[in-house]
């Protein structure tokens, strides 16, 4: 099977680049590198070139808050750094029409210094529905030498008439050995390589994120909380979440985990009862739908996760 770097050699090869590609995966097993790879061999010919800025490459993504913009300006008026993190914590939930359109303003532009203009929409998946039908119209009738990389990770939220109309690359999470090489080799302070290759499915990106946010402690502490109903610590468990919920990163790894709890053990017992096996998916299922309203019905955090914590203690109360 052709990797996506030849598929793409491929295409260039015979002269078929296609306007629009939509690579799709799992967050963290690559995307975001394969598209600037993908550009920098575009505009250069060498495909691991290094390409902080070019003018002919526009990446759009969710805007920051009013808030964080606010906060950054003042950090640098007073001369402190801007670290990436505080750049995207405090981001919007949605890619609006308006950035799309300023991004497709660029893709009509002539390119400079190369042959191609690049727009890399990260991630598609955050489009609203006027942002998706202004980009569809685009994609009908590119721009002449554009190319347009959106990034996915649900193509179930995508259009299928945005995915119909773009060529797909489909990434794969890293097998569980390849995973533990690389946390050997990138993360040499990580006591637990096989451990935190179990917690991270594949994706270095969540290998990544879960050791800086010592996020193996986390997922015990979790387990700690999942039990029979009349056995759970709830004063302990509301300490819990209280301390969980001042930092963003800590409340997306809780997210994660619950739902890898659920997913692991609808996978432990396929071989065995596939009936348990089948409660355990509907149960995946149910929190992953709570998860997913908490911030688009601004839900209070702590009183869903409490609950949610709830609904999986009951769901496992006979193991």
């Amino acid at each position: 099977m052709l990797t996506p770097e030849q598929q793409l050699s491929m295409a260039i090869k015979k002269g078929r680049i296609a306007g629009s590609w939509l690579i799709c995966g799992p967050f963290g097993v690559g995307k975001r590198r394969l598209a600037t790879r993908f550009s920098s061999f575009l505009m250069t010919g060498d495909w691991d070139k290094e390409l902080s800025f070019h003018s002919n490459i526009k990446w759009v993504r969710c805007g920051l808050t009013d808030e964080a913009k606010k906060e950054i300006q003042k950090m640098i008026l007073a001369g402190k750094s801007v670290e990436e993190n505080d750049k995207t914590k405090a981001r919007k939930k949605e890619i609006t029409v308006d950035e799309i359109r300023q991004g497709l303003q660029f893709l009509s532009l002539k390119p400079g210094f190369s042959e191609y203009k690049i727009l890399i929409i990260d991630l598609a998946d955050d489009m609203n529905e006027n942002a998706a039908n202004a980009l569809l119209k685009v994609l009908e009738e590119p721009p002449e030498q554009s190319v347009i990389f959106l990034l996915c990770q649900n193509t179930g939220k995508i259009l299928p008439t945005i995915r119909s109309r773009c060529r797909q690359i489909i990434l794969k999470p890293l097998s569980h050995e390849k995973l533990v090489q690389w946390v050997r080799d990138n993360l040499p302070e990580c006591q637990d390589p096989e451990l935190l290759a179990d917690l991270s499915d594949g994706s270095i990106g969540m290998a990544q994120k879960i050791y800086d946010q010592n996020g193996a402690l986390l997922y015990q502490k979790i387990k700690s909380f999942i039990k029979p109903l009349v056995k759970i610590d709830i004063e302990g468990l509301n300490v819990f979440l209280d301390s969980l919920l001042k930092e963003e990163g800590q409340y997306q790894l809780c997210c994660f985990f619950l739902l890898k709890y659920l997913s692991d053990k609808a996978k432990e017992e396929a071989l065995k009862n596939s009936f348990i096996a089948l409660s355990y998916l509907d149960l995946y299922e149910t929190v992953q739908s709570e998860i997913n309203t908490i911030d688009a019905l601004n839900l209070d955090r702590k009183q869903v996760l409490m609950n949610l914590f709830f609904k999986i203690s009951d769901g496992v109360r006979n193991d």
